[in-house]
């Protein structure tokens, strides 16, 4: 681990090359063109004046980022609050929803009380709620967040590498839903999807969830030799893929195929309006995280999706009680405790580094390597 040193600008440099590998369909073949970004950046927290667009300011590049969380979870409300303020960034808070709360006749066409646990109709709730706040309020952009996530003490230098990328992929798609206001990750894009737990790519979708030749996009961009990327065994969530086909330390930005989980992800007002329609007037028989993939997968409404694995946001597992992790899927029996917290693949993990924030030190890796 890293060894604590007094500062109050925290400063990491590395030297990040870029290669942006991006593949094309044309007559039903796959031909690949590359690209070279190669450039050296200082990884660090955000210091002195920047524009709305920057995604060194208080919302990250974005106008709002949101937190979706029950009110009484008082304790993530704490821990996050902390971590934001720490690395640099505003919350603003969506009350939760329990699912018992919600009327039968306010039900989503297809949703089952019998074979569906109320915590996930409430997970829908408050995120539809996310949603129809963007909308009612016109916001531009939001990032939205489920309330025990975990990030990278240099978030916002692994954002401005992102959104590289992520205009990059944004060349091939339409551009008749502009965002207005201007945007560090570009200005066709309608989700990026920044956290999740389950990546499968376009190209190894199984049959059941396979889409027409015509919409499938497998282009992605490499981002070689991230020292925020962890080594075997530690990075995980390839779904359908092995790390070893690719170099150390590559983050991956691409299409996405399926994903799970919906740690994080950001949405346009364009976007916003046809998630909101998908997912809140079409219908919802499964998991909300099974959904937004769909509407990602499937171009609903003209959708425009961008992810990136590993995911910049994570789940966070503190120590204490298993059964307290989540809100939504039943965790630990008889009050088993967990002695050490851990984040998957987040190095410079801000949940465990806080004291080390807090005194001024460096932060230190979550494993020695």
């Amino acid at each position: 681990m890293i060894a604590g040193r007094p500062s109050i600008i925290l400063v990491v440099v590395a030297v990040l090359f870029v290669c942006v590998i991006t593949t094309f369909l044309s007559s039903g073949s796959v031909r690949n063109q590359l690209h070279t970004l190669s450039s050296p950046i200082k990884l660090k927290s955000s210091a002195g004046k920047h524009s709305k667009s920057d995604v060194f300011n208080a919302t990250l590049g974005f106008e709002k980022v949101f937190v979706v969380g029950l009110p009484e979870r008082s304790d993530k409300r704490d821990a996050l609050t902390l971590m934001s303020s720490l690395t640099g960034f505003k919350l603003s808070w969506i009350d939760g929803v329990l699912g018992k709360t919600v009327a039968d006749k306010a039900l989503p066409l297809g949703w089952n009380r019998e074979t569906m646990a109320d915590n996930n109709l409430g997970s829908w709730r408050g995120h539809i709620n996310a949603m129809r706040r963007m909308v009612e309020d016109g916001i531009s952009s939001a990032l939205i967040l489920e309330d025990d996530m975990d990030w990278d003490v240099h978030v916002k230098a692994e954002l401005e590498q992102f959104a590289a990328a992520a205009r990059t992929l944004q060349k091939d798609f339409h551009r008749n839903q502009s965002l207005e206001s201007p945007s560090p990750y570009g200005q066709d894009w309608d989700m990026l999807w920044l956290g999740s737990c389950v990546t499968t790519f376009d190209e190894h979708l199984p049959e059941h969830l396979q889409v027409a030749e015509e919409e499938r996009d497998p282009r992605k961009v490499l981002i070689f030799d991230d020292p925020t990327v962890p080594l075997p065994p530690h990075i995980l969530a390839n779904g359908s893929f092995s790390w070893d086909d690719y170099p150390p330390r590559t983050r991956i930005v691409y299409v996405p195929g399926d994903n799970i989980c919906s740690f994080a992800y950001a949405l346009s007002a364009a976007g916003a309006k046809k998630a909101l329609h998908y997912m809140g007037l079409e219908g919802q028989y499964k998991p909300f995280d099974n959904h937004l993939s769909d509407l990602c997968r499937m171009r609903v409404n003209g959708m425009r999706c961008v992810s990136v694995v590993p995911s910049l946001f994570v789940h966070h597992r503190p120590k204490g009680r298993i059964s307290a992790d989540s809100d939504i899927n039943r965790a630990g029996q008889n009050d088993e405790m967990r002695e050490v917290g851990f984040t998957e693949n987040i190095v410079y993990s801000t949940r465990l580094n806080l004291a080390n924030l807090l005194r001024g030190l460096e932060p230190e890796k979550q494993w020695t390597e």
